[in-house]
């Protein structure tokens, strides 16, 4: 199993696959590549691809110390015209480090909903707000594993937005190690409503 094609932007690694105009884009941890541990970000790829029918974008995170807001943008709206997608609808799936990118991202680009998966809040968490308040249109799901550094600061985003949900997810800990079906799981909230 494979990708159906790859670009590189701005010294970032793209990879995608074909679909109809729902775009997936995924943007993994810092230092990740497109693949991922156990290939989790291509099954979860091919996972959205053949059970929903939407078109993804995985895209890497390398250690830069950029923020690769204009590289993603770039990526994704080549990806549009280069595919000829008619009335894209954009959705967002962000894995820790690649949750604050991914949140700078759709303050310039409207996704319709978010699924973020443990991101860091005791980093910038004043850019999180900031982000999350500046996308009220957007519904976001928070994910967070139990064992994860930044559960205990989850009661700081509790409550806080309207249109932010919360979960924790027993048992997991910041890379969900052995629970990678799980976390490939997550992404199905995407495409489903309503977020529990």
């Amino acid at each position: 199993m494979q990708y159906d094609g790859t670009l590189q932007l701005g010294g970032i690694d793209y990879a995608f696959v074909y679909g109809d105009h729902r775009i997936v884009f995924v943007k993994v941890g810092l230092g990740g590549d497109c693949f991922g541990e156990e290939d989790k970000y291509l099954f979860m790829a091919r996972m959205l691809q053949n059970t929903y029918g939407c078109s993804v974008i995985v895209a890497a995170n390398p250690c830069d110390g950029k923020s690769h807001v204009d590289a993603d943008g770039h990526a994704i709206a080549r990806f549009i015209a280069e595919n000829g997608v008619c009335d894209p609808q954009l959705y967002l799936f962000g894995n820790s480090g690649g949750c604050v990118k991914g949140l700078a991202l759709a303050t310039r680009t409207t996704f319709v909903r978010a699924v973020l998966v443990n991101m860091p809040l005791m980093i910038d968490f004043h850019k999180t707000k900031r982000y999350i308040a500046a996308l009220s249109q957007t519904e976001i799901l928070a994910v967070y594993g139990a064992r994860d550094p930044s559960a205990p600061y989850v009661p700081f985003l509790e409550g806080r937005f309207a249109n932010l949900r919360v979960r924790i997810v027993a048992g997991a800990d910041h890379n969900f190690h052995g629970m990678t079906h799980e976390f490939i799981d997550l992404s199905r909230d995407l495409m489903q409503k309503p977020y529990a």
